[in-house]
């Protein structure tokens, strides 16, 4: 009887154990998976610290390469005097195409304006007219279309502000291609007034005497890199 009762014993112990085996078997497993995993992520975070760690070497090493080879441009490009040439040429296609802008665009839109009102002195009228338009486009920061139609008295449903618009589009293109200029220029109003025509600096404009002192400036000069590659358009005195 006592013998049937340890082996009674032994089993439930046994069967204990084996239950208790039984219950922590899933957990254990789990442990183990998030143990592998916390690992793994170690592992990963050493291998980004590496690839970061060549990636800044990388890009140190080609930003180095690169301040060499701006260099090696700069002094290639120092000693090369084509590409002043271009410069220059780049400035002179300008200074034409600003010059033939003034005297037949604005020309032309002050001409047009005038015919509508006529003036006692047409022509002293019309070279001021220019000059305004001059200075609106050349000499301010911001031109501007509606101050455009002012000077040229254009009403924004008339048939001159077609012309006023047109000349305006014309002027900022003019504009944003000396901007692009890698030596930008410049649009010199400077003057003397009552002091002598300068010839290195100024034309007479329309019938102006050249003998005559300087009244005002119709158009500016354009200038860029010391070079004045067009000159100053100026109005003198009229003999008496």
């Amino acid at each position: 009887m006592a013998d049937a009762t340890e082996t009674e014993v032994d089993e439930a112990i046994s069967g204990s154990e084996i239950d208790h085996s039984g219950s922590d078997g899933p957990d254990g497993e789990i442990e183990r998976g998030v143990l592998e995993l916390e690992s793994e992520v170690r592992s990963l975070r050493e291998v980004l610290q590496e690839v970061q760690g060549e990636l800044a070497k990388l890009r140190a090493s080609v930003a180095d390469m690169d301040a060499r080879v701006d260099g090696i441009q700069s002094q290639w490009t120092r000693h090369r005097d084509d590409l002043d040439d271009l410069q220059s040429e780049g400035h002179r296609v300008l200074a034409d195409k600003y010059m033939g802008f003034v005297e037949q665009v604005l020309f032309g839109l002050a001409r047009k304006s005038l015919a509508l009102t006529p003036q006692e002195d047409f022509g002293e009228s019309l070279s001021r007219s220019v000059q305004r338009l001059c200075l609106e486009l050349f000499g301010r920061a911001q031109p501007s279309e509606a101050r455009i139609r002012r000077i040229v008295k254009a009403k924004s449903s008339d048939a001159l502000a077609a012309h006023v618009n047109n000349a305006f589009r014309q002027g900022v293109a003019l504009l944003g291609e000396a901007h692009s200029m890698k030596d930008r220029p410049f649009w010199d109003f400077e003057f003397l007034q009552g002091g002598p025509m300068n010839a290195e600096r100024q034309r007479v404009w329309g019938k102006s005497d050249p003998e005559a002192p300087v009244l005002y400036v119709v158009s500016p000069a354009y200038v860029a890199g010391g070079v004045r590659y067009c000159l100053q358009r100026v109005v003198t005195a009229q003999a008496a």
